[in-house]
């Protein structure tokens, strides 16, 4: 007698056909990518649920990690001739700034006319000056953690031509920032910078910046620096090695609410050479002025007292002797907003 229970596979003679069984394997392959996909996003959740309890600070930018100290410095302070800007505001988001600038040794008569509209999304700004130089840069937050920014300068001079294209993302405790300087998508040249900082304890943080540059299809050169910053209740203290042969070290001190010091140190190893700089500066806010000094190891003494004569209105002073050098320059200015 003929079993009631037909084969699950094999002939079938009740058919005179072969049926073939399920295939396992194939069904644990298709299940397999699923299962793989759960577990990344099982563990990606532990580790940002992990880097949450830390509570760990935004450390900044690597651009800025020694913005405090720049902030100090004399460096886009200290001018030669006399001086002029002028602001108006039209609207609480657009304003125009007119500058003047004459008398500096071994330059002409310059004047610039700039624009800016602050949106709360977008910031344009764009300048204009008497050599025909044209200066545009456009920022635009796409949250509160992604921004892009463009900045361009059209200049007559060759070679002076700029196009930059930048995107920062802001995580809670990291910044990502990715920039293309004058790419070529057709032959490739460029520069192109990558840059990560991240906090890995309250007080510290770490971080690593790569340029790639190829000004020709035929020429390129890698670059890495890392840098170190460490923040205090009212201090930063930031180390940083760049490829090519430079330490760079930072101090920031807060002494009060209106008083702030700044030194800075930089070595330079590269190509035999043994070159080295220390810098240190003041800053000082009084009830109607503000006072900048700065000196370094090359003999250089810088100051800048701009002084509040009333609402709107204030007056500059800005001195620097480079005893290096036997050289010096000196040059008075006001800013009117109006």
């Amino acid at each position: 007698m003929a079993s009631s229970t037909p084969a699950p596979f094999g002939f079938n003679p009740a058919t005179s056909s072969f049926a073939t069984a399920p295939a396992p394997v194939e069904a644990a392959a298709a299940t397999a990518p699923s299962s793989l996909l759960s577990q990344a996003k099982s563990t990606f959740a532990k580790i940002s649920q992990f880097r949450d309890s830390l509570n760990l600070p935004h450390p900044g930018t690597y651009e800025g990690s020694n913005r405090e100290v720049k902030n100090t410095f004399l460096t886009n302070h200290v001018f030669e001739g006399a001086r002029c800007d002028i602001t108006k505001v039209l609207t609480p988001n657009f304003q125009v700034t007119h500058s003047f600038g004459m008398g500096a040794a071994g330059s002409p008569s310059t004047y610039n006319f700039g624009t800016a509209f602050i949106g709360q999304q977008s910031f344009l700004s764009g300048n204009l000056d008497t050599d025909g130089n044209v200066q545009a840069r456009a920022n635009y937050a796409w949250s509160n953690t992604n921004v892009s920014k463009v900045q361009a300068q059209l200049s007559n001079t060759p070679g002076h031509s700029m196009l930059q294209m930048e995107q920062d993302y802001n995580g809670q405790d990291f910044n990502l920032n990715l920039k293309a300087v004058n790419p070529s998508p057709v032959e490739g040249t460029g520069i192109f910078i990558g840059s990560y900082l991240q906090s890995v304890t309250p007080h510290l943080a770490l971080g690593a910046e790569a340029v790639y540059q190829r000004p020709t299809p035929g020429q390129e050169d890698t670059t890495y620096s890392y840098v170190a910053k460490y923040t205090g209740s009212d201090y930063i203290a930031t180390a940083q090695y760049q490829g090519f042969g430079a330490l760079q070290a930072a101090y920031y001190l807060r002494y009060s609410d209106k008083v702030d010091f700044g030194t800075e140190i930089q070595l330079v190893t590269a190509g035999g050479r043994r070159e080295a700089v220390a810098t240190v500066g003041g800053k000082f806010e009084f009830r109607r002025s503000t006072f900048r000094g700065q000196i370094d190891t090359t003999g250089k003494v810088s100051a800048v007292l701009e002084e509040k004569i009333v609402p709107g209105f204030s007056f500059l002073i800005s001195g620097e002797m480079d005893h290096g050098k036997g050289q010096s320059r000196f040059g008075v200015g006001m800013m009117w907003e109006v």
